[in-house]
């Protein structure tokens, strides 16, 4: 008897060192990634489940109304990469509507800045005084910790859409708290993961000063946002959560929802080329063949991109399993270098392909 107790004790505390989880600087971002995120916004019948240990969160109904996309690239590859010298990681929304600049150390992925046309006139570099943490190495279940995310905007009164003032002073200070409430399994539309959960609170206060001419600078309006709090399931595949929830401004109605696409997700998808190569390989970069086959009868996205992460080429092709698919990029002369061709099916990358072109 006491030897099936001390078996069942060992079992038991296997399970519970597997089920709790450690991030790893391994889920920090490198150049090459890319992010895919579906969002649901009809949510309001979500709840985001309990805390505590040994939990199980199902989200597998998640609607997927619109996509968000982001590639991770090179800094000198952004337009404003110069503004953001102490940036060694950028990030590119969608087909480069926004940057986002990053600091990546061995224990730490901080956003320092952003860039874009945020009022509809003309690009604004907003720099961080004080950093906002997106993740660290070494945090488990019970963990916490807290941060000010801080920014100083000078804008000209044409960039808000007052021609009656000369310039607008912007100082926002978010003040966030992160607690990892529980750990177990969650469950999304691609899945069931093991996963650690964190509760974030972020509390906002911004502060707006306007300068008049002829009379100089005067305080606008102070606005103190009440405080929101967010729901994130991860693991340590990937910076990007597998499911987040955003809640109302009473944190008690899930505003809005969204989910991490399964190609980085670190699923074997079912559905993969039996063929996709490029022919030849290394490549002059002026006679590119891509050879595709062995997928069901359907139209495949394939996209092209540098080492980079900007995307080169994009076209939309039918494949099939008993026939060759010659997607011909000969027209595009590129330079020498590594490259990337992507092949994905209703927004699932289904495979990557790497290949050289030498002159």
């Amino acid at each position: 008897m006491k030897k099936i107790i001390a078996l069942s004790f060992l079992v038991f505390s296997f399970a519970f060192a597997q089920a709790q989880l450690t991030l790893t600087s391994g889920s920090f971002p490198n150049v090459g990634d890319v992010f895919i995120g579906h969002n649901d916004s009809l949510t309001s019948t979500l709840t985001p489940g309990p805390s505590g240990a040994s939990q199980s969160w199902n989200f597998a109904a998640l609607h997927n109304h619109y996509l968000d996309t982001t590639s991770v690239v090179t800094v000198a590859s952004t337009p404003n990469g110069a503004a953001f010298p102490t940036s060694n990681l950028a990030g590119v929304q969608g087909a480069g509507a926004g940057y986002v600049y990053m600091n990546k150390t061995a224990t730490e992925c901080d956003f320092i800045g952003v860039s874009g046309s945020m009022m509809g006139s003309g690009i604004l570099n907003i720099h961080y005084t004080t950093p906002m943490i997106v993740a660290k190495s070494g945090i488990t279940y019970n963990s916490n910790y807290n941060f000010v995310n801080s920014f100083l905007l000078m804008v000209s009164g044409a960039d808000v859409g007052q021609s009656a003032i000369d310039s607008a002073r912007i100082h926002s200070d978010t003040y966030v708290k992160k607690v990892v409430d529980g750990w177990g399994t969650v469950t999304s539309p691609f899945g069931a993961f093991p996963c650690l959960r964190i509760m974030e609170k972020d509390s906002a206060v911004q502060v707006i000063d306007v300068k008049i001419p002829f009379v100089g600078w005067q305080l606008a309006f102070i606005n103190q946002t009440s405080v929101n709090v967010n729901y994130s399931f991860v693991d340590d595949s990937k910076i990007s959560p597998i499911v987040q929830l955003n809640m109302d401004s009473t944190s008690s109605t899930v505003r809005n929802a969204s989910y991490r696409d399964s190609w980085y997700a670190g699923i074997n998808e079912s559905v993969t080329p039996s063929l996709f190569t490029v022919y030849p390989n290394p490549n002059s970069g002026t006679d590119i063949h891509l050879l595709v086959g062995g997928l069901p009868a359907d139209r495949y996205l394939i996209q092209l991109f540098d080492l980079s992460g900007k995307q080169l080429n994009s076209g939309s092709y039918s494949v099939n399993k008993t026939t060759v698919t010659d997607v011909n990029w000969s027209s595009l002369n590129l330079a020498d270098g590594s490259y990337f061709a992507v092949i994905s099916r209703r927004n699932q990358i289904l495979q990557r392909l790497k290949f050289e072109v030498v002159k």
